[in-house]
């Protein structure tokens, strides 16, 4: 009778993971497409006469406009013409697609002081299973540095890898107990400063995945869009 259990659960296992494989690698594959187009452009916008505003965003693929369909409809195009709407606006977008809390210490910083520092990072260090006290001590140093560099800073991520369709159940139910403590861990860093606002990004909803069915499209670039202004 244990024999035949087993047998059924291990046909079942090898049922559900071997259509699952070929259906996430698909959409993985895809991801890998849309991560070379992204959108950062450095930019000078609005009218000279009003108050001159200094921003600068880094981070990963939600901060380089990955799945958006334009720089309009990016997160930090957005941003961008938000700010611009007041401001003599200097915009700067460092953001890589990929980038790591450690990998943050070796993008370009900013030229000079800025009035606002937007990062939005964490969220591969979940895919990748980062070691927790790395990925801690990365974030401390991170927020050390940046935040000399700013008058105010606005931290965001992780965003929930564990809702992305194009994972398998298993795994996104591994990393949706993983994303807590690096957010817990971002969250404990910026409490030490003053000039640091943290956002964890709330759950994505139906309609704001891209077609790699990870990244988010200009729906989802809008509520992240949303979270910063929030905060602005």
């Amino acid at each position: 009778m244990v024999k035949r259990f087993m047998l059924v659960f291990l046909l079942a296992v090898i049922v559900y993971l071997v259509p699952q494989a070929a259906y996430s690698g698909y959409y993985l594959r895809k991801a890998g497409i849309l991560t070379k187009t992204e959108y950062t452009q450095n930019l000078k916008l609005g009218d000279k006469d009003k108050p001159t505003l200094k921003v600068f965003i880094s981070g990963d693929s939600i901060a380089a406009g990955v799945g958006a369909s334009s720089f309009e409809t990016s997160t930090a195009g957005r941003l961008a013409s938000f700010l611009a709407m007041k401001n003599k606006l200097t915009f700067i977008n460092e953001a890589k697609s990929g980038t790591r809390m450690a990998e943050l210490l070796d993008l370009p910083l900013p030229p000079e002081k800025q009035n606002l520092i937007i990062l939005i990072v964490s969220s591969n260090d979940v895919f990748h299973f980062t070691n927790l006290n790395e990925f801690d001590e990365s974030a401390k140093r991170v927020l050390e540095k940046y935040s000399k560099l700013t008058d105010k800073m606005i931290l965001l991520g992780p965003g929930r890898v564990s809702t992305a369709p194009a994972l398998p159940l298993p795994l996104r139910w591994v990393y949706k107990i993983r994303e807590q403590k690096y957010a817990d861990a971002m969250a404990k860093s910026a409490e030490k400063y003053s000039n640091i606002v943290y956002i964890k990004p709330g759950v994505p909803q139906k309609g704001t995945f891209a077609p790699d069915k990870f990244h988010p499209n200009n729906e989802g670039h809008k509520v992240w869009f949303e979270a910063i202004k929030s905060a602005i």
